[in-house]
């Protein structure tokens, strides 16, 4: 057992995916690698989508962990699931329930510090009927602003402009909506929810019919860092206020609970969730879904890294060859994974307490 729960978080992705395996293998619990058929990893290596599996096949209740929805994310995902591992997740399994951990659901962006995947696009925004995808007409006006071509001073200045113009008119929560809820018209812009369904999203659907097909009763919490202030933590539901799922994560988690559809939460209300996609998938299950949402830097400190990665993998010529290239992959990093033993001390108590909960739960 580690006397520092800091010691669990990884320096890069293919030292997670070591770390959370050989966690696992301790553990005595085998792991499924499912490799990416195309993306390869920052170190040109392969990239994998790892399950492990505690308890019976047939058991009818689960706890479902997952990491690096948002690849860069995945530091804090994948911290949490190879501490737990190490610390004894698998002596807790409560009887006649099964504890799912999904190492790294988009290890590209794990790989490479992004958030979106090899396609430019979010996983959590990728469950929609790409035939006729959800509108966003205020991101339509303000796409050239939130995804500058251009990120020269003078160009960032006349682009945060029209931002805080909007801003002024509208308020500061229909901004974040109008940016972050996804759009599906801009390729080459920020929460983009894609073309297509991800692999991603097919190897989580596959993950679904593997192991949790017998399944009546279903806690999933999904590792998300970015949103709120340093180190504190927030469980994000998109359940509204009053609704049997929203009370059941409020028994569970107490003031912790925010929804994000009644405007509690950090979060604006969002399109093609994988919230959303596992409700329809689970119809007959009684599912409590959240997201542990932890504060990293100040919003506009987020919000401009990701504008300068999103420019130097869609606009900047030379791309990785660019000068700037490591100094914007670094600052996204750091806009995601504060690399400090206080934030990960922090953001690591909040981890344990609801996993803590969720299991007693169950």
């Amino acid at each position: 057992m580690s006397a520092d729960p800091a010691e669990h978080f990884p320096a890069d992705y293919r030292q997670a995916r070591h770390a959370f395996i050989a966690a696992c293998e301790q553990a005595g619990v085998d792991v499924v690698a499912r490799v990416h058929p195309q993306a390869q990893g920052r170190d040109g290596k392969p990239l994998f989508l790892d399950t492990a599996v505690i308890g019976p096949r047939d058991a009818k209740k689960a706890l479902l962990l997952i990491s690096a929805t948002h690849g860069v994310e995945g530091y804090f995902g994948s911290g949490v699931q190879t501490g737990l591992m190490r610390e004894g997740l698998a002596q807790r399994l409560p009887k006649g329930a099964k504890i799912v951990l999904l190492h790294a659901l988009n290890p590209y962006g794990f790989s490479w510090d992004r958030r979106v995947n090899e396609d430019n696009a979010d996983i959590n925004r990728n469950s929609v009927d790409f035939a006729a995808p959800p509108a966003n007409e205020p991101y339509d006006r303000l796409a050239a602003a939130i995804s500058p071509r251009d990120i020269s001073a003078e160009a960032m200045k006349a682009a945060n402009a029209r931002l805080i113009e909007f801003l002024k008119d509208h308020g500061a929560f229909a901004l974040q909506e109008a940016i972050s809820k996804g759009q599906y018209k801009y390729p080459d812009g920020v929460y983009y929810g894609g073309a297509r369904e991800s692999w991603s999203l097919k190897m989580l659907k596959d993950v679904f019919v593997e192991t949790l097909a017998a399944v009546k009763q279903l806690t999933v919490i999904d590792f998300h860092t970015g949103l709120g202030e340093f180190g504190a933590g927030e469980m994000i539901t998109e359940d509204l206020p009053g609704s049997a799922p929203y009370r059941r994560a409020k028994a569970m988690w107490g003031g912790r609970v925010a929804s994000s559809e009644a405007g509690e939460s950090v979060s604006a209300p969002l399109s093609g969730t994988i919230d959303k996609a596992v409700a329809t998938w689970l119809d007959k299950v009684e599912l409590t879904f959240a997201a542990l949402e932890v504060g990293t830097r100040d919003t506009r400190s987020v919000f401009n890294a990701l504008r300068k990665d999103n420019w130097l993998h869609c606009f900047a010529p030379g791309r990785h060859k660019h000068k700037d290239a490591k100094a914007i992959r670094l600052e996204l990093r750091d806009a995601f994974y504060p690399d400090t033993p206080q934030w990960k001390r922090l953001v690591w108590g909040h981890a344990a307490e609801v996993v803590d909960a969720a299991l007693g739960a169950l």
